[in-house]
């Protein structure tokens, strides 16, 4: 293999450095072009995932507007901003070249509802207040006995140990679609939970021991008195390991 020479080594050294140059200014001229041309600059914003936030907050809330040039906004931030609204959980913002913007949010849900002197506190699976209203829904079941003192829209009423048992309550109801069933819920006592359910029938649900383990109980419960057609006035888990039905007189 021929060695080279100190001259050629040094022409070899030179070439590589006007490639590398004539690179660098190639991508400068790119991104000076991708900046200021019209081609990039954003004519369309798609919002997908929303149900209870219309498609004008979303877009507003992300700072991102039509005329920018696509590659000036910041995504980070949009997403940041969008988050902090109380019914967004998740939020993905998408660039769709050469000028769309996709924005993918996946809201919280409204579940249930506290009631708090004058207004209605409504909240999603995770215990986060999503909204304050002055009515109550007839839609969602009425949580009495929470500790909901000094807590405002965006924030969790489930923030300590203590409160668990309730927030799997919650979640628990929710999987297995019985929370819809239920039209009001006492936790004022954790010893003493009582629920009555939009029928009509009381629990008395007892303690928050075991929660996911009896709320499933109470759901088998409810399905064989539908099935058999009992007329049912009350039910009764704190006497017990096993539920007794107490029947409407004739």
């Amino acid at each position: 293999m021929k060695k080279l020479s100190r001259v050629e080594k040094k022409m070899r050294r030179r070439r590589c450095f006007f490639r590398f140059l004539l690179l660098i200014l190639f991508m400068s001229s790119m991104i000076v072009f991708a900046l200021n041309t019209k081609f990039f600059v954003i004519d369309n914003i798609k919002v997908l995932g929303n149900d209870k936030l219309s498609k004008d907050t979303i877009i507003s809330g992300s700072s991102i507007n039509i005329g920018q040039n696509i590659f000036k906004i910041n995504k980070k931030s949009g997403e940041e901003a969008i988050k902090k609204m109380s019914y967004i959980k998740e939020v993905k913002i998408k660039r769709k070249l050469p000028n769309k913007i996709i924005i993918e949010v996946t809201e919280r849900k409204e579940i249930a509802q506290i009631k708090r002197i004058s207004s209605m506190l409504l909240i999603d699976t995770e215990g986060y207040i999503l909204n304050i209203v002055d009515t109550e829904s007839e839609k969602l079941p009425l949580f009495n006995g929470l500790n909901i003192d000094n807590i405002n829209i965006g924030e969790n009423i489930f923030l300590t140990e203590e409160t668990e048992e309730k927030l799997e309550f919650i979640r628990e109801g929710q999987n297995i679609f019985l929370l819809s069933k239920m039209k009001e819920i006492d936790m004022a006592d954790n010893n003493n939970v009582n629920i009555v359910l939009i029928d009509g029938i009381s629990v008395a649900f007892g303690t928050l021991d075991n929660v996911k383990y009896k709320l499933n109980l109470l759901n088998e419960v409810l399905k064989d008195i539908e099935k058999n057609q009992i007329s049912c006035k009350m039910i009764l888990m704190n006497k017990g390991d096993n539920p007794i039905i107490v029947v409407n007189e004739e």
